[in-house]
């Protein structure tokens, strides 16, 4: 990960967001006034339709990946370091710490690997740890930045994990070897909604992901040493809401989008948005009666590949549902659009921006951070 405490002037990103569908691209350039500038987007972008010069100028820029739910996952796991007694007053040294963060991660990556793979729905040996950070550290109880130099009996850390499927490796590896020289960087794209909405609401932080294949529901929320994320899947598909509009009226895919593209926008005759007002709540309260299993505790953002015939903010028992607060966003994290260059939404432009506003925080990561990325590399290995 690459460290960049001031932007230079028009400083270039090419942010990837890998869905099992398709892979679509933005290249974003930043100027030091913090002006985020779409200079390009791809629908759908492949390795193999880019031109040589631009193969060429992939050297220059930082390279953001962000996977799917479905085909990444991240996991946060609180690790525990205890030192020899004849050790407990010596300060701790750079090695040390080093030697105890591998032991203590090779403990818990089996079993880390193993939920990874069940998520993922594929082999152990097919599940490839691709990022990895250690932030949180206390000694003897004690919150502190880094641990080296400080005499301690114990060490608590967290272990942040996100592994990828080794089809998505394989498919993207010629811009992981990019990552060799530190101008790269992977996400899941949940983590990386969850870690925006991290830093401009307080906790817990929840997130609903809906997308045509599944609906999954993220908390970030306080452990017992830093956070921890958990997830879930809910049997409900955003595009059922389609399906009722086809059935209905017998009609294809795409006309039942006009029509409810018309309900939405009030285009209807009275008569058939009470027809359609009907058959949408029943299916929406279904939702939110298999979301409230989740025990889920404060404010739920909903990130959507289809408008949900609801307004937010919305109130379902003790959860009230959100948009997610992209203007918020930006205003709080310093950040402007240049607003004749971008083309999305709200909610489609905090997910874009999610995987590059999470990259340019982590970018001030702590010294430990890479060196354990360069000595994990034998776990979960894609070779």
């Amino acid at each position: 990960m690459i460290k960049i405490p001031f932007l230079s002037k028009n400083e270039k990103f090419l942010v990837l967001e890998i869905t099992p569908r398709r892979t679509e691209g933005l290249l974003l350039s930043i100027d030091l006034e913090k002006n985020i500038k779409l200079e390009k987007f791809w629908d759908s972008f492949s390795i193999k339709n880019i031109s040589k010069r631009f193969r060429h100028n992939l050297e220059k820029w930082k390279i953001i990946i962000s996977a799917d739910p479905s085909l990444a996952y991240t996991t946060m796991v609180s690790i525990q370091m205890d030192r020899d007694e004849d050790r407990w007053k010596v300060p701790i040294s750079k090695i040390e710490i080093e030697n105890l963060l591998s032991g203590a991660t090779a403990k818990v990556f089996g079993q880390c690997r193993k939920e990874a793979s069940v998520a993922l729905g594929v082999n152990e040996l097919d599940t490839v740890l691709i990022n990895n950070r250690v932030n949180r550290f206390k000694v003897d109880g004690h919150q502190v930045i880094n641990p080296v130099d400080f005499s301690a009996r114990r060490i608590d850390a967290v272990l942040e994990l996100t592994l990828t499927t080794r089809g998505i490796f394989e498919e993207w590896k010629s811009f992981f070897s990019i990552g060799q020289r530190q101008n790269f960087f992977f996400t899941e794209s949940a983590r990386a909604e969850l870690a925006v909405l991290n830093k401009i609401k307080s906790f817990p932080v929840n997130l609903v992901m809906f997308r045509p294949e599944s609906t999954h529901y993220f908390c970030l929320e306080t452990a017992n040493i830093g956070n921890s994320i958990r997830r879930g899947k809910i049997k409900w598909q955003v595009y059922s809401i389609l399906e009722k509009v086809a059935t209905s009226w017998g009609v294809d895919f795409k006309v039942a989008q006009n029509v409810y593209e018309n309900y939405l926008n009030e285009n209807l005759s009275p008569g058939v948005s009470r027809f359609f007002k009907n058959h949408f709540e029943g299916i929406v309260n279904n939702f939110f009666a298999l979301l409230a299993k989740a025990n889920l505790k404060g404010p739920v953002y909903v990130e959507t590949c289809l408008a949900l015939p609801v307004k937010f903010p919305k109130k379902q028992g003790k959860l009230v549902f959100h948009d997610l607060p992209t203007d918020l966003a930006l205003s709080k994290l310093g950040f402007k659009i240049d607003a004749g260059s971008w083309r999305f939404e709200s909610n489609r432009t905090f997910r874009h921006l999610a995987p590059f506003l999470e990259f340019y925080y982590n970018s001030k990561d702590i010294p430990i951070n890479h060196w354990l990325r360069r000595r994990l590399h034998w776990l979960g290995s894609a070779s």
